[in-house]
Parts: C-alpha cells; sequence; structure tokens
C-alpha cells in the first residue's frame, strides 16, 4: 500500500466552506448541551465501530444505499477500511438515573489512517470546486429515504442493473439500537456497502476528508448534522 496521499486535494486558492471541529465535537464520550429539546437534556457522542469497506480501486461513494453513487475525486489506496458510526445518546438528567431517551446517528466516517485530522475539505465530485460555493452552501448527496452509505465505486455500478441484488440490499437494511449499521455484500463481486440511518431526517449531507498536516488522508466524514 501507497503513502495515502490523496488525489484530488485542493492546492491553492479560496479552500472553501469551513469544517466544525470533528475531532473535538465527534469525540467518544464528548457532551454536548441539548437543552433544546428540554432543561437538563444532554447529548453524548458514542463512536460505535461497523463493518470494515472494500476500496478495491480507492474510490469512494458516499450516498443513498440505491442511488447512482459517484466516486469522489479524492482517493485513497486500494484496500479494506474500518468504518466507524458517531451516535448522539441523548440522556435526561432529570430523570433519576439520567435514562437514555434515544440515540441517533450523528456522522459516520471511513478511517484511512487512526490519527486526528489537521484539516479538512469537503469531498468533491468531477466538476465541482469549493471555491463557486457561496455563503451558506454545501455540496451533499441528498437523503430522501433516511439511509446514508459507504461504498466503493464498484459495488454502486454492480447494483445497477442487478435487480435481484436491490432486493437483497433492501432486505438487509434493517437497523436496530445495538447495531446502528448493516452491511450488505454483492456476491458476484465481493464489494460492500455499509449502511446506516441519517440522523438528521432526510436533507442533504456533507461529506468531508480529513487530511494529516503532510496531506495524507485520515478519513472520510459524513456528517448529518445533528452534533454539528
Amino acid at each position: 500500500m501507497d503513502s495515502g496521499r490523496t488525489a484530488g486535494q485542493p492546492s491553492g486558492g479560496r479552500a472553501g466552506p469551513a469544517a466544525p471541529d470533528f475531532d473535538r465535537l465527534l469525540a467518544d464520550g464528548y457532551a454536548h448541551d441539548a437543552s433544546y429539546l428540554r432543561p437538563g437534556c444532554v447529548a453524548t457522542a458514542r463512536v460505535v465501530p461497523g463493518d470494515r469497506l472494500r476500496l478495491p480501486t480507492g474510490r469512494l461513494v458516499a450516498a443513498e444505499p440505491l442511488a447512482n453513487g459517484y466516486p469522489f475525486t479524492q482517493t485513497v489506496p486500494p484496500g479494506d477500511y474500518p468504518v466507524e458510526v458517531v451516535l448522539a445518546q441523548y440522556t435526561d438528567q432529570g430523570q433519576p438515573r439520567g435514562a437514555v431517551s434515544f440515540t441517533e446517528v450523528a456522522a459516520a466516517r471511513v478511517v484511512v489512517r487512526p490519527e486526528p485530522a489537521h484539516t479538512w475539505r469537503l469531498a468533491l465530485h468531477d466538476g465541482q470546486d469549493a471555491a463557486d460555493l457561496a455563503e451558506g452552501e454545501i455540496f451533499g448527496y441528498p437523503v430522501d429515504g433516511g439511509t446514508g452509505s459507504f461504498g466503493s465505486v464498484e459495488v454502486f455500478q454492480a447494483l445497477v442493473d442487478d435487480d435481484e441484488a436491490r432486493d437483497d440490499l433492501i432486505a438487509d437494511a434493517s437497523f436496530d439500537r445495538d447495531e446502528p449499521s448493516v452491511t450488505y455484500t454483492h456476491e458476484e463481486t465481493g464489494t460492500n456497502l455499509v449502511m446506516f440511518t441519517s440522523g438528521g431526517g432526510d436533507g442533504v449531507y456533507p461529506t468531508w476528508v480529513g487530511y494529516t498536516a503532510g496531506g495524507e488522508v485520515t478519513c472520510f466524514l459524513t456528517d448529518f448534522g445533528v452534533l454539528t
């Protein structure tokens, strides 16, 4: 496996929108004030490991599972990478035991290097330039079925004309509190798709690329805007 330096990283000019401080806000155990829901409510970030994602050519897609998935211009070396889901775990401090009221998925990431990001850039598709975005604009993928996913460009291509595989994927897409992500594997190609609910509901959600100080990719992160 080579250095992991990412193709398509912006080299100059305006960098585009500023990212939230993900390494702090999505750190396991970080407590957020959620009193906007009710007094005393706290939302705590909990990092839950998912399956490993196969990227045969290092080209990643973030999209709804049955969408026509387009890869990001930023790439990584081919390989298998762990996926993590960040939950927002809401507790009501007014309850005698601070009982958990509910949880939702705040973000999901593909971990390329297990280290904090020095800088963040928007993940881009061909023809996109973050410098073209006006104030308040963002590039992201649309969700209208409450589910997001990470997959290789190969698994999305394999699903396009395979109705049986698409039916299998739909059957596999069931979630519970203990397993906030589920994995579908395409039998013929061996490629897989890691799915998770979008905690922010339906909307348009950005994916960010974290980089080390040396310009190597640390992760891809889709933010559902729950804790940021």
